[in-house]
């Protein structure tokens, strides 16, 4: 039995596992379809950078099981606005109006609130590669692209992404 009754705070409990993150410069940076078309839109919008009143989800219904988005409260602080179905399916928690800091207890929040201050210094796409393991299957492959929205002053305000199986 553990003395800390709060498990291992340095430990994932999610199913993500060999993460590797890169800068996305281009669609072919990335393998899936959605994750392309998601950073082709915002893409488009270069040099300057889209707004999260510029998404419109009837405009790529085809991406709304992957797409989840996340607000930026303050630095370091972030809400997990929207879950597709096939994010929550495949990492297995369908997050919704979840908050996620840098001091979270939980380590997955941490780690993921870390590397959405990195998108937020960096102003730039990112991707995500890796396997998300399951009890009942050794691995599942995905790959994600997270892009940042500003507003006019160019303040970030959220992330929109995507997450896909990769086959």
């Amino acid at each position: 039995m553990s003395s800390n009754p709060g498990g291992d705070n340095n430990k994932r409990e999610d199913n993500f596992q060999l993460i590797q993150q890169k800068i996305i410069h281009s669609s072919a940076d990335l393998t899936c379809e959605p994750t392309q078309i998601l950073f082709n839109w915002w893409n488009s919008f270069a040099p300057n950078f889209p707004s999260r009143e510029d998404w419109d989800i009837l405009n790529f219904p085809a991406l709304a099981p992957h797409i989840y988005l996340i607000e930026c409260i303050s630095d370091g602080h972030y809400l997990y606005r929207l879950c597709g179905n096939d994010v929550g399916e495949l990492i297995g928690n369908h997050y919704r109006m979840i908050d996620i800091s840098v001091d979270s207890e939980k380590y997955d929040d941490r780690k993921l609130a870390e590397y959405l201050e990195s998108i937020k210094n960096h102003k730039t796409a990112n991707g995500c590669t890796g396997n998300l393991s399951f009890v009942d299957r050794d691995f599942i492959n995905f790959e994600s692209v997270d892009c940042p929205l500003m507003d006019e002053a160019g303040n970030l305000t959220h992330f929109i992404g995507v997450l896909c199986e990769v086959r």
